[in-house]
């Protein structure tokens, strides 16, 4: 033991010696016993055996100890923080800090003791002054991360470690552990700890240790991450996340078949994530791991969709694939970003045949799952067709005004697609205009049992696609006969309506003027002329229709076939107003008789009696006088149903 203190104190000796052959200050004057060694508040020695200069920190408490031998009295011993300075006797001293945002610097320490041997070139006294590197103590910054759920470790990382200083981490009260790889690893961490503590020391100086610490609060329990939304953008797939946890940390993973592997880690802060070129044939998810690789929560998978859509014949067709991976309730079909149909998870494909030729559609398909979608890229498609559209169908019948309302029999399912309908009547054959909207309507003119108007038509796509000419559609034609001569007995013949039906049964209406129905009664058409109900014996004019009903439920109408009755009126040519009970009034008799004007003129020229309908009558009197007998002119003026004007003039002769 002896020994071995000897020997340091040798070798501490040497070192003196060999540095006290420097010269620091101008001022320096020394000889061979020139000594001072640093020392820290617990006696601890600063200086390293070796080393050309001693390392101090600075704003530290040091002690400075004379080591020449020579037993001087204390107050012969003074130290000063300077060359310039005077010295004093204090042997404890702080070292002065260094200025704001300078880590290192230099202080000069010089010690004045007397001269052993007084003489030159010193005289009395001796200088010794020594130069000290003087640096601020380690500041370590550092992050940490949580590692499993039972907070057994940590995962701690240096951000501004030095090659120059060593450096420990306690957690709580635990004990320092070596930091063997400052960018990150992994420390026991004590039960209960609130604390992590980072500390630095510098590998060539003594006792200068900084520290920094972090609270370490309780973790929150990790939750499985949510992979809510992919979509296929272009070439590329966008992922979307749930809220990430921030203690945790989340790594992307891709199945391209063979099991996920690790494809990106993504921060805690990101909503969402491209991955560039992704193919469509693998499975992604995220998996929630910690810095340690003990947790690994993974999120539900999802796989992208690929759709393919195509045109022909007037409809488009989706399909689409998806590698199995991810769970789907089902899918959703969108059309110009809006819902077109639900199918069922197992179906690939989708026909949409509500489409117009000539217009271009976009596409998507989505795959839903609890909580997730995966939606594929949008694709274009525009409708086209290479064969002619069908033949449409028409349904023909007649107005009350005599025009004939054309109409497909079942709506045009291109909206686009525009009708072109052909009138043949007798030998004759015209095109219809076609309104842009429907109904057509075609006044044929004069028609008859024997001259009935058919329609058909051909379809035009805005493909320019055109369509056979489909079956004519021809409307029930109604003709009407007196079979007597007051017309009390109406013959009805009439066609059955063509390329519209079958088991056609029919009413027959009777119409006023305006066309409104007046009465309705079933019909057969049986042998023809098929007899009509009595006709009513105050119509001059009956006007027939007759509608007729398919065993499909389609009601078309006939034109309507008009008998105009002859309207009969009687005006006495003599009466005899003298009471005895005939002929004692002058009256006006008729049939379909409804108004009428009957002016009666004395010989010179003035109205004696004036009647406009059958109720009044004439008693012989002239403003209360009877009149003489004589004959009295008359004009009689009025127009039945159909408007004819009727004009009578004539005499009445008035008889007692």
């Amino acid at each position: 033991m002896m020994f071995r203190v000897l020997a340091v104190w040798t070798l501490l000796l040497l070192w003196a010696g060999t540095a006290a052959t420097a010269q620091v200050c101008p001022s320096d004057c020394f000889g061979p016993t020139s000594c001072f060694r640093v020392y820290d508040a617990s006696g601890q020695p600063l200086d390293i055996p070796g080393q050309t200069r001693t390392v101090l920190c600075a704003g530290a408490t040091i002690r400075l100890r004379d080591c020449s031998g020579q037993n001087y009295n204390p107050a012969n011993v003074r130290y000063a923080l300077d060359c310039l300075a005077v010295p004093d006797t204090s042997t404890t001293r702080t070292v002065p800090p260094l200025p704001p945002g300078q880590t290192t610097g230099q202080l000069i320490i010089k010690q004045a003791t007397l001269n052993p041997t007084p003489g030159p070139p010193c005289g009395s006294g001796q200088q010794f002054s020594r130069l000290f590197e003087v640096r601020t103590r380690p500041t370590p910054t550092f992050t940490f991360a949580y590692c499993g759920s039972t907070r057994s470790q940590v995962y701690v990382s240096l951000t501004n470690a030095q090659a120059n200083i060593r450096y420990e981490v306690q957690v709580g009260s635990g004990p320092r552990q070596a930091v063997t790889n400052p960018a990150g690893a992994v420390y026991t961490a004590a039960p209960g700890a609130t604390t992590i503590t980072v500390f630095g020391n510098y590998t060539d100086a003594r006792l200068c240790e900084g520290s920094t610490s972090l609270n370490y609060p309780a973790q929150p329990a990790p939750v499985v991450p949510l992979l809510p939304r992919l979509q296929v953008q272009g070439n590329d797939l966008l992922l979307s996340f749930g809220p990430l946890q921030s203690e945790y940390r989340y790594v992307l993973e891709q199945d391209a078949g063979s099991g996920f592997q690790r494809l990106a880690d993504i921060p805690a802060t990101a909503s969402s994530y491209t991955v560039p070129g992704g193919a469509l044939t693998s499975c992604y998810r995220l998996r929630l791991t910690d810095a340690c690789g003990v947790l690994s929560l993974p999120s539900a998978p999802l796989c992208p969709v690929d759709l393919q859509v195509s045109s022909a014949n007037r409809q488009n067709r989706l399909s689409w694939t998806q590698r199995a991976g991810s769970p789907v309730a089902d899918y959703q079909v969108l059309r110009n970003d809006q819902p077109l149909a639900t199918v069922a998870a197992a179906q690939r494909e989708y026909l949409d045949q509500a489409v117009t030729c000539g217009v271009t559609y976009r596409y998507r398909v989505v795959a839903r799952s609890p909580g997730a979608t995966s939606e594929s890229v949008e694709r274009s498609v525009q409708t086209v067709a290479n064969q002619a559209p069908p033949a449409p169908l028409l349904t023909a019948s007649f107005r009350v005004d005599g025009a004939v309302e054309i109409n497909p029999a079942t709506p045009l399912t291109d909206p686009d697609s525009r009708l072109l309908v052909r009138r043949r009547l007798g030998t004759a054959a015209v095109d219809v205009p076609v309104p842009a909207q429907l109904p057509v309507v075609d006044q044929p003119g004069e028609v008859s049992p024997e001259r009935v108007p058919c329609y058909a038509a051909r379809l035009s796509d805005p493909c320019g696609n055109v369509s056979t000419e489909g079956a004519s559609a021809c409307p029930p034609v109604l003709a009407a006969l007196a079979l007597d001569r007051d017309g009390n007995q109406i013959g009805l013949t009439w066609t059955e309506p063509q390329g519209q039906g079958s088991g056609w049964t029919y009413q027959l209406l009777l119409l006023d003027a305006e066309g409104r129905e007046i009465s309705r009664s079933a019909v057969s058409p049986g042998s023809f002329p098929v007899q009509a109900p009595v006709p009513p014996a105050d119509r001059q004019v009956l006007r027939y229709r007759l509608a007729a009903t398919s065993t499909a439920g389609l009601t078309v109408f006939s034109n309507v076939a008009s008998i105009t009755r002859q309207l009969v009126f009687a005006i006495p040519t003599a009466f005899t107003p003298n009471g005895d009970g005939l002929n004692d009034v002058l009256e006006i008799k008729g049939r379909f008789l409804k108004s009428f004007s009957f002016t009666l003129f004395d010989r010179s020229g003035l109205v004696v009696f004036r009647a406009t309908e059958r109720s009044q009558t004439w008693d012989g009197r002239i403003r209360g006088v009877e009149a003489a007998p004589q004959v009295f002119p008359f004009q009689f003026e009025t127009t039945d149903e159909t408007g004819r004007r009727i004009v009578q003039r004539g005499t009445v002769t008035l008889l007692r």
